[in-house]
């Protein structure tokens, strides 16, 4: 048993016939059974969805300032694909990111409503159910650019939040360091217990501090993926991760991690997670 009272996890996949009748019970709970129901039932007939307590109109001003149109708000460049927008009238900042078509296939997703747009939508409404912390959806929005058709999902601003990564090399003092290396390794391994697996997790998880301590918040919701037990493999590819963005670990570093998600430090899945902490060369910082 870990500290929490988990109980610890399999890195044996179970049977190929159990795991495949988990996997589909899971997956279709998630593609089918969540997300914003009244909005989702007229889907097919609507192109801007908009979240309890905001209007498709309020929506659809985002789409209007982030090409340009009109000076009713600001705009503030984050990246290619994303901006942060303070609509005129409002004391809110919102964050809205761009989705293209990105392959043959895309039409076909959207037609089935599992686009990365849907994705992401579901998943920000599944998540708080689940007790675990992400931005809040505010809206979607389908249109059409240079022809081709682009897919926009707006969240609300979750102000004072830094990377996580970012945060812990910014943070003072060696005993510091460690109490996040542990909260993390709690929060991934709660989150390996509720289904919930991101491919790039480490650079899409928020942190803001509150009175309560530290918060995590995932982002990026589209890259998610349910499964009833994250493999051996998929766990490695997250601890490589961590390593990669929190690196250079030491042993003592790479035991905390250890202690936090699985309560112990011996056994052979400790072995393989303490190894890929400690060979994972860390990202070059810029």
């Amino acid at each position: 048993m870990n500290p929490a009272g988990a109980p610890e996890p399999t890195l044996r996949p179970p049977s190929p016939v159990r795991r495949l009748g988990s996997q589909a019970r899971l997956s279709l709970t998630f593609y089918l059974g969540l997300g914003a129901p009244a909005a989702r039932a007229t889907y097919p007939e609507c192109r801007v969805r908009a979240a309890a307590g905001y209007s498709p109109e309020f929506v659809r001003t985002f789409l209007a300032l982030r090409r340009g149109e009109g000076d009713a708000g600001t705009v503030e460049e984050i990246n290619f694909r994303c901006v942060a927008i303070s609509p005129a009238g409002s004391d809110q900042r919102f964050f809205f990111k761009d989705f293209p078509r990105g392959h043959a296939l895309h039409d076909i997703e959207r037609a089935l409503h599992c686009s990365r747009v849907d994705r992401a939508w579901r998943a920000a409404h599944l998540l708080p159910h689940l007790g675990i912390l992400t931005p809040r959806p505010v809206g979607t929005i389908l249109a059409t650019e240079a022809g081709q058709p682009i897919e926009h999902l707006a969240a609300e601003w979750l102000p004072d939040a830094l990377p996580y990564h970012m945060r812990l090399r910014a943070v003072e003092g060696l005993g510091r360091r460690r109490r996040m290396l542990e909260e993390f390794a709690r929060h991934l391994r709660r989150w390996h217990d509720c289904g919930i697996y991101l491919r790039d997790l480490v650079t899409n998880v928020l942190t803001r501090e509150s009175p309560e301590g530290m918060e995590y918040w995932l982002t990026d919701l589209d890259q998610l993926h349910p499964y009833r037990r994250v493999t051996q493999g998929r766990l490695l590819h997250q601890i490589r991760q961590l390593a990669r963005w929190t690196g250079p670990l030491s042993k003592e570093e790479a035991e905390i991690i250890l202690r936090g998600y699985l309560g112990r430090v011996e056994g052979k899945g400790a072995r393989a997670m303490e190894k890929a902490l400690l060979t994972t060369p860390p990202a070059e910082v810029r």
